[in-house]
């Protein structure tokens, strides 16, 4: 009988453990498509903006528009100043290292569409807490702003749906 007991009661620590499960217990390693956006006053992207993220066992790259209206396209074949300016400004890209720490995931850019991102490498941290629910990952930034990305691992083209 305290062979069974002791049984049960190593399920139940088991059990509980998994439950308790942070970011750095389950593995953000895959493809991570940007689903919603939230700014530091809670105010949804009333567009959802294309974003990629892709995590490997020690490096990350991410992409994603900014804004709250889809990128514009040139008018013309050679585009103007002004929409460069535009297109760069609605873009956020940059690649490097990253570390997880329980529900914190710390990125360090080695390259980035901003200079500023990566001008002080390796001392160019910047981090967000994580929130992982099966295939939904929640993301709240040091600033306050939030991304939700569904993990899209296999999809040719991920930002369509059924």
């Amino acid at each position: 009988m305290r062979r069974i007991v002791s049984i049960l009661a190593i399920l139940a620590i088991v059990s509980a453990a998994r439950q308790t499960a942070t970011a750095q217990d389950v593995s953000i390693q895959g493809a991570w498509v940007l689903t919603a956006t939230a700014d530091t006053a809670g105010n949804t992207n009333p567009e959802l903006l294309p974003g990629l993220f892709v995590f490997t066992s020690t490096h990350y790259s991410m992409m994603f528009a900014t804004g709250d209206a889809p990128r514009q396209r040139y008018t013309a074949e050679t585009p103007t100043d002004a929409e460069m300016i535009a297109a760069y400004k609605s873009f956020v890209a940059n690649s490097g290292r990253y570390e997880v720490d329980g529900d914190k995931v710390t990125m360090r850019a080695y390259l980035a569409k901003n200079p500023n991102y990566m001008g002080d490498w390796p001392d160019n941290a910047y981090s967000a807490s994580v929130h992982l629910a099966g295939d939904t990952m929640h993301w709240t930034w040091d600033n306050g702003s939030m991304f939700t990305f569904q993990r899209s691992e296999g999809t040719p083209v991920p930002w369509e749906t059924d």
